[in-house]
Parts: structure tokens; C-alpha cells; sequence
């Protein structure tokens, strides 16, 4: 059995959004960001953050698309990914989502991953 909630986690002086999904019990658990696709927080996403916590994670899912346009989003990615691939807005996102996954009292810091799928694939590499 798993407890999942949206949540919001803070970047800087602003909050995004996520969805949160753990396992039942205290934990510690190992915790996993994971990284959506072109598609972004979707039905999907939430599913295989599910999945993650019916195996014993506790897994953020982030949402680098909230409240802005998903073809601008794209666009923005992708030149931040060539003209600043290691220092752009969404690291420093990602950096935060990481942040607040390894805060919560059922998330064991030293056992912490991301996992990306097809854009988010590229943002693990990082």
C-alpha cells in the first residue's frame, strides 16, 4: 500500500508544484526524483511514481512544465541544455526537488536517485 499527495516544494522564493508517492511505514525509505517527459506530469508519471513506492521509494515527481506553456517550455529546455547545460533554471529546479526529497523524515539522504524519461533522460545526466 502507498500514500501519494501533490505537494509543492520551494525553489528559491517561489513554490512548484510535485506529486509525492511513498510507501507505508517510517522508513527510512531510499528516495527517487523522477523526470517527466515532453508530456509532463501527467497520469503516466504519477502511475510509475506509484510504482516506485509499491517497491519501497519514496518518489518525487516534478513538474519543470507547471503553470507555463508546455511548447515554450520545450524551447527553453533546449537551449539552456546547449548554451548552459550545467548551470540553467531547471537543475537549479531539480536541484531543489532533490533537496526537499531528501528533508522528509521517511527519506533516507544517503540513498537518494533520479530517473528520467526521453527529456527528463538527459536532466539525470547532469
Amino acid at each position: 500500500m502507498t500514500q501519494s499527495q501533490s505537494i509543492s516544494f520551494a525553489v528559491g522564493t517561489t513554490q512548484r508544484p510535485g506529486y509525492l508517492a511513498r510507501p507505508d511505514g517510517d522508513g527510512p525509505f531510499p528516495g527517487v526524483v523522477v523526470i517527466h517527459e515532453a508530456f509532463g506530469l501527467n497520469d503516466n508519471i504519477k502511475d510509475i511514481a506509484n510504482r516506485f513506492a509499491n517497491e519501497g521509494y519514496v518518489a518525487l515527481a516534478v513538474d519543470l512544465f507547471a503553470e507555463r506553456n508546455p511548447v515554450v517550455c520545450m524551447f527553453r529546455i533546449l537551449g539552456q541544455q546547449l548554451f548552459r547545460p550545467l548551470d540553467n533554471g531547471n537543475l537549479t529546479e531539480l536541484k531543489s526537488a532533490l533537496s526537499f526529497l531528501t528533508e522528509q523524515s521517511a527519506v533516507d539522504a544517503a540513498r537518494i536517485g533520479a530517473i528520467g524519461f526521453c527529456l527528463g533522460g538527459r536532466f539525470t545526466i547532469n
